[in-house]
């Protein structure tokens, strides 16, 4: 006994302080230039999250739109499109996107919180990391500010010990446009082919006119979009010719496309991500395509309200005939009356009788048969077609009356579809729309969901046009029956997770829930 306590005495207490080589500390990790990569690397891993763009955001936030509309089978998961919010906690809607979208904030501070700690052979590489963190920050406290507004600002890595006060919307959106216009200076032009997924200036810049626009800061908007429009950017960007790339997994990265998520069928594995953000075999797919898909093909979570499908109805080309977004955007019922000779079928299904007035979405459905439970279509989050119709919005905030520039942007856009010069066009009275600024806003308010649908766009934009008042309710309850359900100053933003209410004192429940 004497012996074996002398043996435990004399032990170098160093010697029982092992490194767990399942992982590292956040003490031994921040050391080198691969450790920031790496760390960059996790922020990215965050799309591939049932709470953010593998699946949850696109029924969510077209959902919540007036142009979409949610039947799924799971009762409380298309409750949470309709504005019937009983369970704050419902984990599959407001459970996992408030979570994941909290994880991908603090990713990014980790990032901003330790590079300084590591010595860069290349300080412009070192610069871009931090663009891209303080970028990605913005992008997601961005759709954090659209979907519950008034949330804690968290700027350093967080502990489970922390308990952030509640921050108004105004505060969110302006620390969106600090990260941003910081961010700027530093990001590239152009990426090259390896790293296309990455932010550029120009995606920076088309954010930053987004948020400004979103908070009714109207000149900071028309500077940052004017960039992208009429300056550097104008020569990067442009129009598709054909509309259609804008949504193929043949076409991406393309001329039009500013910023998308990029998706991958490297990993044909497991019903989602692992948690594990360094698994060289994680799933890295979306679930658009089943999600949107009818019943008996995939999970119907998602699909389409028809008025705007009615609306490209009304207008023909300068050739005679309907509108092409028509057919790339919707599966609908007599889709082959209105463009015979082309395939209707629904991922190889013909059009079922059941499916009566039933309107699916087939932006971003893919050529692959059977449909596969993951498919590999990039997400463009930002497009230029996007770009020019804001700008044409914002300038004619800023004006007195619609200038030529925004109608040459609202004219490129119709242009690209084959539609005529708005000002010439009968079913508009375009000539009125040009010399009005009220009707020009109101149009372009059309134009938008025409161009945009379904493309997790409308509801920010609902929320920048003023949704909460009743006027405008009552024009959306005539389109979308869903809004019967919507009380203004409540549902304007979604719940706060209670659950995290009642942990963290200082954190405020949204009004009137």
């Amino acid at each position: 006994m004497i012996a074996l306590a002398a043996i435990f005495t004399s032990c170098d207490p160093a010697r029982l302080d092992i490194q767990n080589e399942n992982g590292y500390s956040t003490g031994l990790f921040w050391q080198t230039e691969k450790d920031v990569e790496a760390g960059v690397i996790s922020i990215y891993n965050m799309f591939y999250r049932q709470g953010t763009w593998t699946r949850n955001m696109y029924t969510q936030l077209n959902g919540l739109a007036d142009d979409g509309v949610s039947y799924a089978g799971w009762t409380e998961l298309n409750e949470w499109t309709k504005f019937i919010t009983t369970n704050y906690n419902f984990w599959e809607t407001n459970g996992k996107m408030w979570h994941e979208h909290w994880v991908a904030v603090f990713r990014c501070n980790q990032v901003l919180d330790n590079i300084d700690k590591v010595n860069f052979a290349d300080a412009a590489h070192k610069e871009d990391l931090r663009a891209q963190a303080k970028f990605f920050r913005a992008f997601y406290y961005y759709y954090i500010n659209a979907l519950w507004d008034n949330v804690p600002i968290i700027l350093h890595t967080s502990s489970a010990a922390d308990k952030p006060a509640t921050a108004t919307s105004d505060a969110v959106m302006e620390q969106i446009e600090t990260d941003l216009t910081e961010a700027i200076p530093y990001l590239p032009m152009e990426r090259d082919a390896d790293n296309t997924a990455r932010p550029t200036k120009g995606a920076a810049y088309a954010l930053l006119g987004k948020t400004y626009a979103n908070h009714h800061k109207w000149t900071e908007a028309e500077k940052a979009l004017k960039w992208l429009v009429e300056g550097e950017g104008a020569a990067k960007y442009d129009l598709v010719a054909n509309w259609a790339d804008n949504f193929s997994n043949k076409m991406e990265n393309n001329k039009e496309s500013i910023f998308e998520i990029h998706f991958s069928l490297v990993n044909r594995v497991g019903f989602d991500q692992t948690d594990n953000a360094f698994d060289p075999n994680a799933q890295l797919g979306t679930q658009i395509e089943i999600n949107q898909s009818p019943a008996g093909i995939g999970w119907n979570n998602i699909e389409a309200r028809r008025w705007v499908l009615n609306d490209l109805r009304k207008e023909k080309t300068v050739d005679g005939k309907n509108d092409i977004r028509l057919y790339y955007t919707y599966w609908y019922d007599n889709a082959s009356t209105d463009f015979p000779g082309k395939d209707h079928k629904i991922y190889g299904n013909d059009w079922n009788a059941d499916w009566a007035n039933r309107v699916f979405i087939k932006k971003y459905s893919t050529d692959a048969l059977p449909i596969y439970y993951w498919n590999d279509n990039n997400f463009r989050v930002i497009r230029y077609a996007d770009i020019l119709l804001l700008y044409a919005e914002v300038l004619n905030e800023v004006n007195p009356s619609p200038t030529p520039m925004a109608v040459e942007c609202l004219n490129r856009v119709r242009n690209r579809v084959k539609l005529c010069n708005i000002q010439e066009s009968t079913v508009y009275d375009g000539g009125a729309i040009v010399g009005d600024k009220d009707k020009f806003r109101e149009h372009l308010q059309g134009e938008r969901a025409r161009e945009l649908a379904l493309e997790c766009i409308r509801w920010i934009d609902l929320k920048r046009w003023g949704i909460n008042d009743q006027n405008t309710l009552d024009e959306l309850i005539a389109r979308d029956e869903d809004f019967k359900n919507f009380k203004l100053n409540k549902s304007i933003r979604m719940p706060i997770p209670q659950s995290e209410c009642d942990n963290n004192p200082n954190l405020k429940q949204n009004d009137n829930y």
